[in-house]
């Protein structure tokens, strides 16, 4: 895992050096940047170290004859499998912490370094904005004119209902506030449009209809999947599906978020009886097979992704792709290992 942070941080200062040189960074600003993506790409290898370390203890075992010893006095290849899928337990449960509490937020801070101080733009998290537009349902459509994160108040509020093609209602704020988990419009004029007659009514304060985004959900824009949590994830999908949206892209990316932790179960389910059985070439050719089948699994991953993005595989079946295939094979070789 450290080879691969070195690598990782390595290739992507490659690619970005010439940026930061143009955009004057100092070291202290780069260290930084670095400094915040160890935390990802531990989340990231913790399955292809899991995978080495399988391997290795096994494969020692092997070559070293302790695995036949210890059949030899009674105890079975399913009860050193148990054992590893234990100790595993709390490696998974790390990827789920990091993946939720750690990750989001120090890949947040990275990229809003190189947003703000490399790219000299606007970062993420805006203290003001102008106009905002929203669809909020299939059929309503809210308009800010401006909106004030501070006070968790947008000005010069229009919220429009259609229904058959028609304006159905229409409330017009001078102010929109966000208070004990609720929106709620202030002065307001509503203006409902009958087939016959037209209603207006004036309001000192008027609920909400029960919009899904929250003051957070407005002053952070260009997030990406790697900056957010599950909780993220699954509210951004929520407001998306209130508004008529499928959201297809963030389905599989939170289906990810969900199996990358029970990745380190199908590694051991696999590695255990693939190491156990005795091969030429001792542990170079162990290295070597450990990387190519680290290859093969994260290719598995990336073309779940792809066709999950793509429509042909549901979210679900995109994200266990990887691990249902590794899971079977894993499962075969347990059945065939001597035991």
């Amino acid at each position: 895992m450290l080879a691969a942070a070195i690598i990782f941080v390595t290739i992507d200062l490659v690619e970005h050096l010439d940026k930061f040189v143009d955009a004057g960074a100092g070291i202290q600003l780069v260290a930084r940047y670095y400094a915040l993506y160890v935390p990802f790409i531990i989340y990231l290898t913790i399955p292809v170290g899991v995978l080495l370390a399988t391997l290795f203890t096994i494969g020692g075992f092997v070559y070293r004859n302790e695995l036949t010893a210890m059949q030899a006095s009674g105890v079975s290849l399913w009860r050193i499998l148990v054992l590893m899928l234990i100790v595993s337990s709390p490696l998974a449960a790390g990827v789920w912490y990091l993946g939720e509490n750690v990750v989001p937020q120090y890949n947040f801070e990275r990229k809003e370094l190189y947003r703000i101080n490399v790219r000299k733009g606007k970062g993420s998290v805006s203290s003001r904005q102008g106009r905002i537009y929203l669809q909020t349902s299939p059929t309503e459509f809210l308009k800010m004119e401006s909106y004030d994160p501070t006070l968790k108040t947008a000005y010069r509020v229009q919220l429009q209902s259609i229904d058959g093609g028609r304006v159905a209602s229409r409330v017009e704020a001078d102010s929109m506030h966000f208070d004990h988990g609720a929106w709620t419009f202030l002065a307001a004029h509503k203006t409902e449009f009958g087939a016959r007659d037209i209603k207006m009514t004036a309001l000192d304060s008027l609920p909400c209809p029960d919009f899904k985004f929250t003051p957070d959900d407005l002053i952070r824009v260009n997030i990406e999947p790697d900056e957010m949590s599950y909780k993220d994830i699954q509210s951004l999908i929520n407001r998306l599906q209130a508004a008529g949206i499928r959201g297809l892209r963030w389905s599989v990316d939170l289906a990810f978020k969900f199996a990358q932790p029970f990745a380190a179960f199908i590694i051991v389910l696999f590695g255990v009886p693939f190491a156990s059985f005795r091969r030429r070439g001792g542990l170079v050719l162990g290295f070597g097979l450990s990387l190519l089948v680290c290859f093969v699994y994260f290719g598995f991953q990336q073309v779940g992704r792809i066709l999950g993005y793509g429509g042909e595989l549901s979210p679900l079946w995109a994200a266990w792709i990887g691990n249902a295939v590794f899971g079977a094979i894993g499962l075969t070789l347990v059945w065939r290992a001597p035991k």
